[in-house]
C-alpha cells in the first residue's frame, strides 16, 4: 500500500516516482483497491522501493532536492 497522493495518473497509466541522481524517474504501476488515503499496488513496485510520497505537479526528468528528514 502507498499513499494515494504518491500515484500519478498519466495517459499511459498510473506511475510513481523514484529519485535517481537527483532526477525523477517514473515507474509504471498497476493499482488495486483504494482504502481511505491509501491504495494497493498490484504490480510494478518492490516492497523496499523508495518512492516520492506526493506526485502532484511532478514530471519525469525533473531535478529535485531530497530532504532526508
Amino acid at each position: 500500500m502507498i499513499p494515494i497522493a504518491a500515484a500519478k495518473i498519466t495517459p499511459k497509466g498510473p506511475v510513481v516516482f523514484t529519485v535517481s541522481s537527483s532526477t525523477l524517474t517514473a515507474i509504471p504501476i498497476t493499482l488495486g483497491t483504494i482504502l481511505g488515503d491509501q491504495v494497493t499496488v498490484l504490480s510494478g513496485l518492490t516492497s523496499d522501493a523508495d518512492i516520492v510520497t506526493d506526485a502532484r505537479g511532478l514530471s519525469t526528468g525533473e531535478v529535485v532536492v531530497v530532504d532526508s528528514e
